[in-house]
């Protein structure tokens, strides 16, 4: 039986492993993984300006219907 924290684990997306990446892809994302943390705060305040984290809940609608390939 596996336990609950080895399913979450299962469920993370290992970029080296689970896409098909070159390794020119892999160095390049390496390289450019580091954000500046200013860039980031800057950003936050951004949407935080224009109100992005306050935007409307929009309805879910399920629709019972069978779909097949």
């Amino acid at each position: 039986m596996t336990s609950l924290v080895e399913k979450e684990r299962s469920k993370d997306l290992d970029l080296e492993n689970d896409l098909l990446l070159s390794s020119n892809d892999l160095t390049f994302m390496r390289k450019n993984n580091s954000q500046d943390a200013q860039d980031l705060e800057s950003y936050l305040n951004f949407l935080d300006d224009i109100d992005a984290f306050e935007s409307k809940k929009i309805k879910t609608e399920f629709y019972e219907a069978e779909f097949e390939l």
